[in-house]
């Protein structure tokens, strides 16, 4: 036992006093960080737990045409709301609810008795559904206001616009690539509430005003887009096909003035509609293009030299490339024509032979440069880029059917992208849809200038181009396209599927040629009936909508200027082997020839055509300064059978062939079978009777 109790005693109680002691220091520290250090935040937790909150939807940006008339406009409509905590007959509400709403009662019932402060029941119902809940007097259920869109016009423009989801969120078409512009930021109601949900008098309300989202101004012309709709309708009616696109671009600015597409789908009841109507096929599908493609052909031959107006072709109805028979649309061909003549009938023969004189790498490099293979950038969604073979899986063949736009696949977009550098002086513009963003207020957000890619041709190659173009339509295979009193220049383009009896044609037309306001581009899908070609189908749609087009952008009449023929005026060619480079070339222009140089060296080792040939005036004579090097310019065989021998002469003269006879009179046979690819100079041998 201890001596001193009385000292441990003590010793316990001074322990017991500094544990105390530290107890409050504790406490008052975290009563200190509570109420003032941190008080705020515990302020705003508390304040949380008392309040309910909803959102306040922002308006969603209204979509204006060029004209500033409304295509996408935002309304309200009331959403009902249930407070799970005030709702007193469950059973009773869900039942109620359910029969009104045309929901099911199980599913009402699970969202009235949910624990949470708010459940929305059924969002953006009609002011007739919200009128008979109101009328109920239902506990625990309120309304608020929420945004609804709504595409006034019903299906106009509807692969443009696309539409918004019911949470007012961009899914579709210039709804989804601006949502960000158009959406606006919500705005938010609160609330003070007790501890049982009922509503406190004098309570704490919060309004957080919503920001309105901004206004977007089109490139588009409702106007001009109801008559690309209404006249693509009655194409659609008249022939047996699955749908069409049809794109009117302003060549200058790349502006987008229409686009539409069938099938297609009402805006406002969109969940309606399967999927596939969703669908924009001008700029998320791709089909063969047919001789459309010829333009780009057309205009990269001419502005490499390897062509001009006044060349001569012969056309024996085939040609033969690497074994492969590949045939003209005209039984028996086209016989002889020059270039201009080539364009203007849709030869494609004539095309093979160009598209070899080209070359697969030169071609090649002036797709790409025109856009093919890749996408356009237009701000819509989906886009596709086309397929463009590999340059190292293009062979002879490959290139033979590429010059005449089959063996590759393009978008509408893509194309009629390319055709306008050619109508805008060959400077390629990016395709657009929006021209402004502007603030509720009027206040100007962005503006969307024209975008120049790149110069694709030069501006005197698009000039020669579109004539050759307007020749097509004035007395060519687009000749239904025509128009009286307007210079059009256009192509026509049918496009059979592989393996089955199935077309899809085409036209694509400039106007004014003389100048370029308008270029509209018309494709119908998979014809299956009588008639399928693009001169009976695509131009003469084409001719409607641009007739009533002109008559509403009231473009003035033009007058076609005659350039005059050179075919008057017949040139023989001059000896030029041996002679250097520089001289021959000096030599030819002076006379008025039009001269191309292949090969590096400076001696000229071959020409084409011959010495002593008769051509007209402009001819592009073919001058080779390295052996061998003539291996793209094979010239095709004409098939000589029933000429005379004088009238076989001057044909193969012209060509750059030779002529070695047997007999007199008319030509029964020939050595090497019409549609064969020579060399410039091969000598054909022949068999007369008289």
């Amino acid at each position: 036992m201890s001596v001193y109790p009385h000292l441990q005693v003590r010793k316990r109680i001074i322990i017991l006093f500094f544990l105390f002691f530290l107890l409050i220091i504790l406490l008052s520290t975290r009563l200190t960080w509570i109420q003032v250090i941190n008080s705020a935040e515990y302020q705003k937790k508390a304040l949380e737990q008392r309040t309910r909150e909803l959102m306040v939807e922002p308006k969603r940006g209204i979509i204006y045409d060029s004209k500033g008339r409304e295509l996408a406009i935002s309304g309200s409509s009331e959403t009902i709301v249930a407070i799970p905590m005030e709702v007193k007959e469950p059973a009773r509400t869900a039942r109620v609810l359910s029969n009104i709403l045309d929901l099911e009662y199980d599913y009402v019932y699970d969202r009235i008795t949910r624990r949470a402060s708010a459940v929305y029941v059924k969002r953006k119902v009609s002011e007739e559904v919200a009128e008979a809940v109101r009328k109920q007097n239902l506990s625990g259920i309120e309304f608020t206001e929420e945004s609804k869109r709504y595409y006034p016009k019903g299906n106009l423009a509807s692969h443009i616009l696309g539409f918004a989801g019911i949470d007012s969120q961009g899914l579709e078409g210039l709804e989804l690539s601006y949502d960000r512009y158009l959406r606006g930021k919500p705005g938010k109601i609160g609330i003070e509430r007790d501890a049982a949900g009922r509503y406190i008098p004098d309570g704490i309300q919060q309004y957080v005003t919503p920001q309105d989202g901004y206004n977007i101004y089109l490139t588009i012309d409702e106007v001009i887009q109801y008559i690309v709709e209404r006249e693509l309708d009655k194409a659609i009616n008249e022939f047996e096909t699955s749908g069409g696109t049809v794109i009117v671009m302003d060549p200058e600015t790349g502006g987008i003035l229409a686009l539409a597409n069938r099938p297609d789908y009402d805006l406002n009841n969109f969940a309606d509609y399967p999927q596939k109507n969703w669908r924009n096929r001008a700029i998320s599908d791709s089909f063969e293009p047919g001789s459309t493609f010829k333009i780009i052909t057309t205009a990269a031959a001419l502005e490499d030299g390897v062509v001009n107006e006044y060349d001569i072709f012969v056309d024996p109805g085939h040609i033969l490339v690497s074994g492969e028979r590949i045939n003209c649309w005209r039984y028996g061909g086209h016989g002889s024509q020059t270039f201009a003549e080539v364009v203007q009938n849709s030869c494609n023969p004539g095309f093979v032979q160009v598209g070899m004189r080209l070359g697969k790498e030169s071609f090649y490099n002036y797709i790409q440069a025109f856009g093919f293979g890749r996408k356009t950038s237009i701000r819509l969604p989906g886009e596709a880029a086309g397929i463009l073979s590999n340059y190292d899986s293009i062979g002879p063949v490959e290139l033979a059917t590429m010059s005449f736009g089959h063996g590759l696949t393009v978008t509408p977009i893509q194309l009629i992208t390319a055709v306008s550098a050619i109508a805008n002086k060959g400077i390629m513009m990016q395709p657009r849809l929006v021209e402004e963003i502007r603030t509720p207020e009027g206040k100007l957000v962005e503006r969307i200038e024209p975008v120049r890619v790149r110069q694709v041709v030069s501006e005197e190659t698009a000039e020669r181009t579109l004539k050759l173009l307007e020749k097509v339509v004035s007395d060519g295979t687009g000749s239904s396209a025509a128009i009286n009193g307007y210079r059009i220049g256009g192509k026509t383009g049918t496009a059979k599927h592989y393996g089955v009896e199935v077309y899809d044609s085409s036209f694509i037309g400039i106007l004014p040629i003389d100048n370029p306001k308008l270029v509209i581009l018309v494709v119908l899908y998979d014809l299956t009936g009588y008639p399928y070609y693009g001169s009976q189908t695509a131009a003469p749609l084409f001719r409607n909508i641009a007739l009533d087009i002109i008559r509403y952008l009231d473009i003035a009449p033009s007058v076609r200027h005659d350039d005059g023929d050179k075919a008057d005026r017949l040139l023989i060619v001059p000896e030029l082997s041996g002679m250097e480079i520089i001289e021959a070339e000096n030599l030819l222009r002076k006379e008025g020839f039009d001269v191309k140089i292949v090969g590096k060296n400076n001696i000229i080792q071959k020409q084409v055509p011959l010495a002593g040939a008769r051509v007209v005036e402009g001819t592009t004579i073919l001058l080779f300064s390295e052996e061998d090097y003539d291996r793209n310019y094979l010239i095709a065989v004409p098939d000589l059978t029933g000429m005379t021998v004088d009238e076989a002469s001057y044909l193969l003269e012209q060509i750059g062939l030779r002529l070695q006879v047997r007999g007199k009179g008319r030509i029964i046979k020939q050595d090497i079978q019409a549609g064969e690819r020579v060399s410039g100079g091969t000598e054909i041998s022949v068999e007369a009777k008289e």
